[in-house]
C-alpha cells in the first residue's frame, strides 16, 4: 500500500472534522483477520447494467412544499446535493392534474393542446426540475398517473372508491391520449430527451390502481398498458420511451402474469424490494428473474429501502444495510436499484402531506440541512458504477465479506464491499484475474463519519499506485463499506459549522478547506446583501431584519476551479425544536443560536397556532412545560432574540404528556372522545373503509363487511401516550368480549403502536383459529393454536425492552422490542379481503403501570 503526502494531509483534513469521540480506534494489523476477494473480468454477470438512481419527485417549488417553508434556497441545496450523487436515473411522479385537469375536448382521439394547461403553475415547477435533471445528463424515469385530485376524478375515476384519488382510470384512451400528450410536450416540445422510462401508476397490486370490486385489477392494467402502447405507436413516439411495469410490490404473480400477458407491451421489467437483506433479496429477485429472464428483458428495481424504523433510519447502521442490499442487487441481476428516496419531500394534493418518515438520503430541508448517513452510504454507489456499465464476477471466500464489482464503460474498474462482521477487522488482498495496471484509491463509510450540511461525498483515504492486478488493504475495518475504485476522485470544499441559526447583524466566521485540490476559496453570499455580507476572510454579518427567505446560503468557491464549490446555511430563525413528551410533563430542546441574549417559548392547543408565549427571557436551548394535561396535545415553536430583536420562530414541534393509566368500561352510549380517536387503522391498510365503531350494551363493537382490500379495519387509538421501563413496565389488558365473522379472513386486535413500522399488534385470527401477534410489519407469529371466539382476557406486558402475550392470564408468547415510549394503544376490528365481513366486540380496557387499579 502506497499514501502520498498529498492524501494524508486530505485524510488529516477529513478528520478535523470529525469528534474524537466519535472515531473508530484503530487497529493494528496483526488484529485484522486475512481474507480475499477475486474479481474475473472474464466472467460477465450483466452485460448492461442500467443503473444507480432514487425517487426525486417536483415537488419542490409547488404550492404546498413553498407554503411548508421551502423555497428557492433549499432548491440550490437540493440541486447541489443531485450534482453531488450522480444518479444514473431519477425517478419523478407527474400527475395527471397538473397538465389536463378537465377533459381537453371530450375526444380521445384528438388532443386539444389548447385544452392541456401546459403553462399551470405546477407544470412550470415540473420544468424546473427536469430542466436540471437534464442538465446533469440524468435520464428520467416517468410516472405518468399516481393519484387523482377532485377534478380529475370527476370525469376519469371510478365513482364510489374509499379512497377516490387513488381510483385506476376509467377512460383507457383518454388516458392513453393523456399519456401520450405528455410525452409529446414533453420530449418533442419541451426538449426533455433523457425521459428514456415511462410507467403508470405505481404498486397496482395494492391500493394506489383502485378499481371496483368487479373489475379485475391484473387484467385492468394490463389493458390500460395496452391502450398507452397503442397510442404512442399512432402518435410516432412509442420508439422514444421504454415502458416498464408491473410496478408491484411484494407480488411475483404480478411479475408472472405481467410477462405471461404484457411481454409484448413491456420493455422493462420492475418490482419494489422491502422487507429485504443481503440474504433474502436473491431469492426475492430469483422468484421474479425466473418469470423475466427467459423473455430477453432487463429487470429493475425501482423502488428499495432498508428494513428499519423511522428514527433507525437516520443512522450509521442503517446506511450499512442499504449499501448491503445495493451489493446483493448488482450481483444478482438487477439491471438496475432505484432508492426510495433522495429526499422527505412534501407531496402535493390531494395526498397533501409532508413524508417525513426519514427514508430520504437527506431531511426536510427547512428541518435539517444535514444529511440521514445513509447519503454517504448510497454515493458510494451512485457516484462510482454508472449506467451500462459491465457487472463482473466478484467472489470472497470469507462470508462476512459481501462483494460485488463493475467495469465501467470508460474502462475503470469499481469494487464494492461490505465487511458485516459487527467485530472484526479485515486484512484484504483483491484479486484481479487480469491485469489493470491503474491506481486504486478507497472510499470509507466508517462508523466515525459524522454528517455535516456541506453534504460532500466521501472522499479517498487510502490510495494504490499503477495495481497491475492485486493489492492488498491491511486494515478493512469491521461494520463498514468500502468502494476500491479507478475512478479519480474530485475536488470538494468543506465548510465549517454549515448549518446554524443568528441574530440580527451577529457575525460568524467560516473557515473552508479544499479538499483533494489546491489553492483557497472566495465567498458570496447568495441573493445579494439584503441576506447578509461576507468579507474575504470568511467573515459573515447578518442582515437586521428578516429578508424574503428566512434563511441565507453561503457560498465558498474554489479559486482554481469555479464549478467547485460548497454551501453553508445561516438560518434567521431558532432552529432544532423538539418536544418529548415525559409522564406530566413536555421538554423542549433547541440549537443555539449565535448572539441571542434570550429565548422565548410559545404554545398552541392547535397546530399552527395562534401561540401564545410562556416563557421568556431564556438564557438557555431546554424547557420544561409542566402546565400539562394528560389528553391534549400541545404545539411549540421557540424564538430568539437579541439588542435588535426576534428573529423567525422556529419550525413547529408538537407532543403530548405520557400517561400512567386508562380505564374504559364502555358504558355509555358513545365512544369517549376524550380518550379515543376513531380511526381507519387495519394490519395493512389505512385507506377508509365501510366499517364501523360504536359503542352499545356495555361494549365497543367494530364491526361490517370491508370495501377495502389487504386487511382494512376500523380501529379506537387512545389519546393518552404511554411508556414502559424495567421499572414501571406497562400493562394492557381488555375483555376480547367476542368474535365473529366471515370470508377469506377477520381479526380482533389489540396493538402498542408507536408508527407505521414499530408495533405489536396482537390478534385472534378468525380464519386460522388461532392466536398470532405481529411485530414492526412482520407477519403471523404464533401466540396460541385456539379456535373459540368467545370471551377472553388479552393482556400484554412491556418492560421496556420485550413484550409479552397472556390469554386468561396464562402467558402464551414473548418477543424482544427496540422501542419503550410514546406508545398509543389501539383497539381493531378489520377484515382481510373486499366482501368480508367482522364483528370484533370489546369490554373493560385497563392500562396502568406497576399495578392493576
Amino acid at each position: 500500500m502506497r499514501i502520498t503526502v498529498k492524501w494524508v494531509q486530505i485524510l488529516l483534513c477529513i478528520l478535523l472534522f470529525i469528534p474524537l469521540a466519535n472515531v473508530k480506534p484503530m487497529q493494528s494489523k496483526a488484529q485484522a483477520a486475512a481474507a480475499s476477494i477475486t474479481v474475473d473480468q472474464a466472467t460477465i454477470v450483466n452485460p448492461d447494467f442500467l443503473g444507480i438512481g432514487a425517487e426525486y419527485d417536483p415537488f419542490a417549488l409547488m404550492g404546498e412544499s413553498l407554503g411548508d417553508g421551502f423555497n428557492d434556497n433549499w432548491w440550490e441545496l437540493e440541486k447541489h446535493r443531485i450534482a453531488k450523487l450522480k444518479p444514473d436515473i431519477v425517478r419523478v411522479w407527474y400527475q395527471m392534474d397538473w397538465m389536463e385537469p378537465a377533459n381537453d375536448n371530450g375526444d380521445p382521439a384528438v388532443i386539444d393542446w389548447a385544452g392541456m394547461q401546459t403553462n399551470s403553475a405546477k407544470m412550470q415547477a415540473v420544468y424546473e426540475v427536469l430542466d436540471y435533471l437534464k442538465s446533469q445528463h440524468i435520464d428520467v424515469m416517468l410516472i405518468a398517473g399516481l393519484a387523482m385530485t377532485e377534478d380529475n376524478q370527476s370525469w376519469i375515476g371510478f365513482p364510489g372508491l374509499p379512497r377516490p384519488e387513488l381510483s385506476a382510470p376509467t377512460d383507457l384512451a383518454e388516458w392513453g391520449e393523456w399519456v401520450s400528450a405528455t410525452l409529446q410536450h414533453l420530449i418533442n416540445a419541451k426538449g426533455y430527451d433523457n425521459i428514456k422510462y415511462v410507467m403508470s401508476y405505481n404498486e397496482p397490486n395494492l391500493a394506489s390502481f383502485a378499481t371496483p370490486a368487479n373489475v379485475s385489477k391484473p387484467i385492468y392494467y394490463r389493458d390500460m398498458y395496452q391502450a398507452i402502447h397503442d397510442r404512442l405507436v399512432s402518435d410516432g413516439i412509442r420508439s422514444q420511451v421504454r415502458l416498464i411495469g408491473p410496478d408491484e410490490s411484494g407480488a411475483a404473480n404480478w411479475t408472472q402474469y405481467a410477462v405471461q400477458q404484457m411481454n409484448g407491451v413491456l420493455d422493462i421489467y420492475d418490482g419494489h424490494a422491502y422487507g429485504q437483506d443481503y440474504a433474502t433479496l436473491p431469492n426475492w429477485l430469483s422468484d421474479r428473474l425466473n418469470f423475466v429472464d427467459p423473455t430477453g428483458k432487463p429487470f429493475m428495481i425501482t423502488e428499495f429501502a432498508a428494513i428499519g424504523s423511522p428514527d433507525s433510519r437516520k443512522t450509521y447502521q442503517y446506511g450499512v444495510s442499504v449499501a448491503d442490499l445495493m451489493v446483493s442487487g448488482i450481483r444478482n441481476n438487477a439491471s438496475a436499484l432505484l432508492y426510495w428516496r433522495f429526499a422527505d419531500q412534501r407531496l402535493p394534493e390531494p395526498l397533501d402531506f409532508l413524508d417525513n418518515n426519514a427514508y430520504g438520503l437527506y431531511r426536510w430541508m427547512p428541518i435539517t440541512a444535514t444529511p440521514n448517513p445513509s447519503y454517504y452510504a448510497f454515493g458510494l454507489f451512485s457516484r462510482f458504477i454508472e449506467a451500462h456499465s459491465e457487472v463482473l464476477s466478484a467472489q470472497s471466500a470469507d462470508p462476512d465479506l459481501h462483494v460485488a464489482a463493475a467495469r465501467l464503460p470508460d474502462g475503470n474498474y469499481s469494487v464494492f464491499v461490505v465487511n458485516s462482521s459487527m467485530t472484526e477487522d479485515k486484512n484484504v488482498t483483491i484479486d484481479f484475474t487480469a491485469a489493470i495496471d491503474k491506481t486504486v484509491q478507497r472510499h470509507l463509510y466508517f462508523e466515525g463519519l459524522k454528517p455535516s450540511a456541506n453534504a460532500n461525498t466521501i472522499p479517498a483515504d487510502k490510495q494504490w499506485t499503477q495495481v497491475a492486478s492485486q493489492f492488498n488493504d491491511d486494515l478493512l475495518p469491521a461494520n463498514s463499506v468500502a468502494v476500491y475504485t479507478t475512478v479519480p476522485d474530485e475536488t470538494q470544499i468543506e465548510i465549517m459549522s454549515a448549518d446554524q441559526s443568528v441574530t440580527w447583524g451577529e457575525t460568524v466566521k467560516f473557515k473552508a478547506d479544499v479538499l483533494n485540490g489546491i489553492g483557497g476559496v472566495h465567498w458570496s453570499v447568495l441573493g445579494g446583501p439584503e441576506y447578509g455580507t461576507i468579507s474575504n476572510g470568511g467573515v459573515y454579518r447578518a442582515p437586521s431584519a428578516m429578508p424574503p427567505m428566512r434563511q441565507a446560503i453561503i457560498k465558498a468557491t474554489s479559486n482554481v476551479d469555479p464549478n467547485v464549490f460548497s454551501y453553508a446555511v445561516v438560518r434567521f430563525e431558532a432552529a432544532g425544536l423538539t418536544a418529548s413528551g415525559e409522564e406530566d410533563e413536555i421538554v423542549l430542546n433547541w440549537l443555539p443560536a449565535a448572539g441571542a441574549t434570550g429565548y422565548t417559548v410559545k404554545r398552541s392547543t392547535t397546530a399552527g397556532g395562534p401561540y401564545t408565549a410562556i416563557a421568556d427571557d431564556l438564557t438557555g436551548t431546554t424547557y420544561t412545560d409542566v402546565n400539562v394535561n394528560a389528553s391534549a396535545r400541545y404545539y411549540y415553536v421557540v424564538s430568539a432574540k437579541n439588542a435588535i430583536g426576534e428573529i423567525g420562530d422556529s419550525r413547529e414541534a408538537f407532543a403530548s404528556p405520557l400517561s400512567t393509566s386508562m380505564q374504559d368500561d364502555f358504558s355509555g352510549n358513545a365512544v369517549d372522545t376524550g380518550k379515543w380517536t376513531v380511526i381507519n387503522q387495519g394490519l395493512r391498510s389505512t385507506s377508509a373503509s365501510t366499517l364501523t365503531a360504536s359503542v352499545a350494551d356495555g361494549k365497543l363493537i367494530l364491526s361490517g363487511t370491508t370495501d377495502i382490500a389487504a386487511w382494512a379495519g376500523k380501529s379506537l387509538r387512545s389519546i393518552p401516550t404511554f411508556r414502559a421501563t424495567p421499572e414501571a413496565p406497562l400493562t394492557v389488558e381488555v375483555d376480547r368480549v367476542s368474535l365473529d365473522g366471515s370470508g377469506t379472513g377477520y381479526r380482533s386486535a389489540v396493538w402498542l403502536y408507536v408508527g407505521p413500522s414499530q408495533y405489536i399488534h396482537f390478534a385472534q385470527s378468525g380464519e386460522f383459529n388461532r392466536w398470532v401477534f405481529n411485530k414492526d410489519g412482520s407477519g403471523d407469529n404464533l401466540v396460541w393454536n385456539d379456535g373459540d371466539r368467545g370471551n377472553h382476557r388479552m393482556k400484554m406486558v412491556h418492560d421496556g425492552s420485550t413484550v409479552k402475550f397472556y390469554i386468561d392470564d396464562i402467558e402464551r408468547a414473548s418477543t424482544p422490542v427496540t422501542w419503550n415510549t410514546d406508545i398509543k394503544i389501539i383497539l381493531t376490528g378489520e377484515a382481510c379481503l373486499v366482501g368480508d365481513t367482522v364483528n370484533a366486540e370489546f369490554d373493560n380496557l385497563s392500562v396502568y403501570k406497576d399495578s392493576a387499579p
